[in-house]
């Protein structure tokens, strides 16, 4: 346990922001899942829509500063290629 006052607020402050991050990465991962199925499924619309989803959860992670924004479009670019190679 940390002695001095500052320590122990930044303790509960990195408690506090790590159930956020958590649950961010939850729901992006969520995101991601219900891509991925849409795009085994070979159903174009549905995964075209299902990806704008993701990548708006995404952004708005990356805003957040959850994760970097050049992981963000990492991402974004590595879903459109499984989108593009659909039958």
């Amino acid at each position: 346990m940390p002695n001095i006052a500052s320590a122990s607020k930044r303790l509960r402050q990195n408690e506090v922001r790590n159930l956020y991050n958590r649950k961010i990465k939850s729901f992006l991962n969520t995101q991601k899942k219900k891509v991925i199925k849409a795009v085994e499924s070979n159903d174009k619309n549905l995964a075209s829509e299902e990806f704008k989803k993701y990548a708006s959860a995404l952004d708005k992670a990356a805003r957040k500063s959850v994760i970097h924004a050049n992981r963000a479009a990492a991402k974004k670019s590595d879903m459109m290629k499984k989108i593009n190679a659909m039958n």
